[in-house]
């Protein structure tokens, strides 16, 4: 009898809701007969960080957040408010400026004084100290060939030593007229003509990375052809590039557009093809000087996920119980968990599943999980469990 009072109970405070909601719309219906218009508010669209998804701090150091507001022209109070969300880890000013406390990590955020609408927010790790670059090396993943007006290229950088601190980096380009370059490292050729991608480390080091571009004049593809991908394809994969063939050989890649078919499936750009969902999608090749076309059709395996060097590990994150941990670490093409001091000590492995980053399992074709670990001297697995929330 209890259950079902509190079902009876459940029941007639919706409907009570319900009631009342019916009673107030009623009421501003009303009062717009008697109200003039008022003017919308104007509110801030968006805040935006200029620094990394996880920024690392030493106790005692400070850093300032450079960031930008984007709102209407005519919207005179642009501040923002800033919290941290623990206070004795790390402390943030009102110009934005973060104090190390003590170890640890706090997410630190900025919203409009009203306390709602635009938002950012970063997690800071505070550490012991800061281990400084000592080197930094860009690498062209296409050295040695021709880069011609119009293509796209994925710079690489390597930071030494392996254990640095500060990941992140700003990248600038000597002429935006002749290639432009993303914060991600991504080389956009523009113009024919020789031009310096550089990236500069943010640990105060000073230490920082050039490499000079040689850009030669666009030569469109007149003819293409693609190999068929006969691979097993699953979503976790990584980008898969297509074997494809240009004439002329020395023609700028750019100037093909490329097409998927459904990019729920896997997009594509330059013959890379980015597996997104399960499915089947049809890749397309387009001279634009010619018009002529070729095709594949790419099949994304259902229900197969594989997680390795290939994507770094994907998304996955680590948290736990312990006095100086748990940290996860990506380095010697390994997901490396420590779970730090204490007597009781504990990590969960967590795959944050969201509309950016879906997961769709089928148990029915492959209804295994399975993890390969590697245990140092003296360790122990107590248990392992996978844990599915909707």
């Amino acid at each position: 009898m209890k259950n079902r009072y509190s079902i009876y109970k459940n029941l007639y405070g919706a409907s009570a809701c319900l009631l009342t909601a019916c009673m107030v719309l009623t009421a501003c219906d009303k009062e717009k007969e008697f109200t003039p218009a008022m003017s919308e508010a104007k509110l801030i669209n968006s805040i935006t960080f200029d620094v990394s998804a996880t920024l690392p701090l030493a106790i005692g150091m400070d850093s300032t957040i450079v960031y930008s507001v984007e709102a209407p022209d005519d919207l005179e109070d642009r501040t923002i408010v800033w919290k941290s969300t623990d206070e004795s880890i790390a402390r943030v000013s009102q110009d934005g400026t973060i104090t190390g406390v003590a170890e640890g990590t706090a997410v630190i955020s900025a919203t409009p004084p009203i306390g709602f609408g635009a938002t950012a927010s970063v997690k800071v790790e505070i550490v012991p100290e800061i281990i400084k670059a000592t080197s930094l090396t860009l690498t062209n993943p296409r050295e040695g060939e021709v880069i011609y007006e119009t293509d796209k290229i994925q710079f690489e950088a390597q930071v030494l030593p392996a254990d640095h601190t500060y990941s992140y980096l700003t990248w600038k380009s000597s002429d935006e007229n002749i290639a432009t370059v993303s914060s991600q490292g991504l080389v956009n050729c523009l113009k024919a003509g020789e031009v310096t991608i550089s990236a500069l480390t943010h640990d105060h080091s000073g230490v920082y990375g050039s490499y000079v571009l040689k850009v030669v004049e666009y030569i469109p593809v007149e003819h293409v052809a693609i190999e068929p991908y006969t691979d097993m394809i699953c979503v976790s994969m990584g980008d898969i590039a297509l074997d494809v063939t240009y004439t002329p050989a020395d023609a700028t890649l750019g100037s093909v557009d490329w097409v998927s078919s459904d990019e729920n499936v896997a997009t594509v750009d330059l013959g890379i093809v980015t597996p997104k969902g399960f499915g089947t999608t049809v890749i397309t090749a387009t001279c634009r000087a010619t018009g002529e076309t070729a095709s594949t059709t790419i099949s994304v395996e259902s229900g197969w996920w594989i997680w390795d060097t290939r994507n770094e590990f994907g998304e996955w994150t680590v948290q736990g119980q312990a006095t100086n941990g748990p940290k996860i670490e990506r380095k010697d093409g390994k997901l490396v968990v420590t779970l730090g001091s204490g007597s009781k000590r504990r990590a969960d492995l967590r795959l944050p599943v969201n509309d950016k980053n879906p997961l769709y399992l089928d148990i029915a074709t492959y209804p295994v999980f399975a993890m390969r670990c590697d245990i140092p001297k003296g360790g122990q697995i107590l248990w392992m469990r996978l844990l599915c929330q909707e």
